[in-house]
């Protein structure tokens, strides 16, 4: 009845007036024996037809009967703080409304909304509700995801240097010259907090896939600080811009430079009472190649140092062949490591004393000596903790043997007994003192 005619109904007359007017169109222009078509005979046969087949069509359709319908539904983030950006991963929310089902047919995904409210949030992650609005004639049974992810941020923005990285190796007989990059920065952007992880942008060139004028077109990546994330949210979250950069690469003729010594120093102190003797490297030389400029500039291969804070033993390293330093155009030939031995010995010190009586051992009875000069200077050395330790008495006795002199006048070494442990004579001086019979005798 015309009172209750429902959606579907609606849908099909307006489809038999668009007909109608379509054939009206059509009847202006041919002339079907003598005869407009909408006056003719066959034309009022097949009206009828499917008029009584749309009748029959809508008896037999219950308007009452229930449905259901999924539908995906995009999400809406909105009242988004000023100065702030929104990572959220969730996009769509699955739907499923009920009805009647000459109403529910109508039904478009866009009849429907989703929304996450963002008002007043801060800086942070959150799980809010989606909340969810359909049409008066239709009722929701469920939805999935109830609640989204979402992470508030503040953006941002930095201009970094890129730096290039090659991959491959040059062609046979030749090495890297140079790689410059256009453009030689790019503006890197997103959350604050990884934005500022971001060390530095570097592009990977490709050696083996230069073009004929030694270009290539790569794209720029971050380089970051600290634990790497999954690559997924940093794909969405952090924009580079431009993505890429063009590189020119040179080349030039391979040399091959003399062996150069390989050094090593170290610091800090050992224990107290020792000093470093020896260090030794193995090898002592290597052999290197590169650019012809950094080769003559490089005269010794330094490793890193080492500290050697309080060590009380000999000790043995293994250090890699590859200082920070190393310039990028040189390349070291030869095995990867050295070998770095440190020896360390007691720390000695050395004190003189001036002054020392001079004693006389071997006299016969009845001969006095007189001794030129009766006393000497002499220098003694031991451990350093020794020598800290001697309070001023000479430790050791100093002395000429005139046994068997059976001259009037001698010149005679001076020599020394009762040395004490740790210590020993470096010098004395004078080393010979003149010895004479007293009274001529």
């Amino acid at each position: 009845m015309p009172s209750k005619r429902n959606g579907f109904e609606y849908f099909l007359m307006r489809k038999l007036r668009s007909i109608d007017k379509k054939l009206a169109s059509l009847s202006q222009r041919l002339n079907y024996k003598g005869e407009l078509i909408l006056q003719s005979k066959p034309f009022f046969v097949c009206v009828s037809l499917f008029i009584s087949v749309a009748l029959w069509f809508f008896v037999a359709l219950d308007s009452d009967s229930e449905a259901a319908r999924t539908m995906n539904v995009d999400i809406d983030y909105i009242n988004l703080p000023s100065g702030f950006s929104v990572y959220a991963p969730t996009k769509k929310v699955e739907i499923k409304v009920a009805g009647k089902i000459n109403i529910l047919s109508g039904v478009k995904a866009s009849d429907l909304t989703a929304e996450v409210d963002l008002t007043g949030l801060q800086a942070g992650k959150y799980s809010l509700p989606v909340n969810i609005d359909v049409p008066s004639f239709a009722r929701m049974t469920s939805m999935k995801p109830a609640v989204a992810e979402v992470e508030i941020y503040r953006y941002v923005e930095r201009t970094l240097d890129i730096t290039a990285k090659t991959e491959g190796s040059p062609p046979e007989g030749m090495i890297l010259s140079s790689v410059a990059l256009e453009p030689a920065t790019a503006v890197i952007s997103g959350p604050e907090s990884e934005v500022l992880a971001v060390q530095g942008l570097e592009a990977v060139v490709p050696l083996g896939k230069l073009d004929e004028k030694g270009k290539a077109r790569v794209s720029i990546t971050p380089k970051q600080s600290g634990a790497k994330t999954s690559a997924a949210p940093h794909e969405v979250r952090l924009a580079i811009t431009p993505g890429e950069t063009i590189a020119s690469v040179k080349f030039e003729n391979e040399i091959v430079g003399e062996r150069i010594p390989v050094k090593v120093s170290v610091v800090g102190v050992p224990q107290e009472d020792l000093q470093i003797e020896s260090i030794k490297v193995i090898p002592d030389s290597v052999a290197i190649r590169g650019k012809s400029e950094a080769v003559k500039k490089m005269r010794a291969l330094v490793l890193p140092p080492v500290d050697i804070t309080g060590l009380d033993q000999n000790i043995q390293l293994m250090i890699p062949l590859s200082p920070k330093d190393l310039d990028e155009n040189i390349e070291i030939s030869g095995p990867d490591r050295a070998r770095v031995e440190i020896r360390l010995s007691k720390k000695m010190g050395v004190k003189t004393f001036t002054n020392v009586p001079l004693m006389i051992e071997g006299a016969e009875n009845g001969k006095d000596w007189e001794i030129s000069p009766p006393s000497v200077s002499v220098t003694v050395e031991g451990t350093q903790m020794a020598i800290d330790s001697l309070t001023g008495n000479v430790p050791c006795e100093l002395y000429v043997d005139v046994s068997n002199i059976v001259s009037q006048q001698a010149d005679l070494p001076v020599l020394v007994r009762n040395m004490k442990r740790d210590f020993q004579v470096v010098q004395t001086e004078p080393e010979q003192v003149r010895v004479t019979i007293a009274d001529g005798k």
